[in-house]
């Protein structure tokens, strides 16, 4: 069984995560994330399986709802920074298909004439 420090102490763990991820993305520190962003995801995977079964008292609820709102914050910066990222490396991946689209082509183009 869990208890509610245990739920208190997943959005504990997951508050400085994000903020480090935060941190990470603006420096553009690409590498970095995918590390933190695993122990966020196993850390929010354990809440959704122990929250459910607890009441938080008054003090903890309080506590819980402006660490989520440093949360939430977090993230949406976050994914303020990423995302532009993410479009802009599909757009290179959709270039880099193209030209080699375009090399096979002209390649096996070669070969006809030889």
């Amino acid at each position: 069984m869990c208890s509610q420090s245990e739920v208190m102490h997943c959005y504990e763990q997951i508050s400085p995560l994000t903020e480090r991820m935060l941190e990470l993305a603006r420096a553009g520190q690409w590498g970095a994330l995918p590390a933190l962003e695993a122990q966020y995801s196993a850390t929010v995977d354990r809440l959704r399986v122990i929250e459910p079964l607890m009441a938080l008292d008054e003090a903890q609820a309080e506590r819980k709802y402006r660490l989520l709102g440093r949360i939430n914050s977090n993230h949406a910066e976050i994914s303020s920074i990423v995302m532009p990222q993410l479009s802009q490396l599909g757009a290179m991946l959709r270039s880099m298909e193209q030209q080699q689209s375009l090399q096979s082509a002209y390649s096996q183009g070669t070969d006809l004439l030889s």
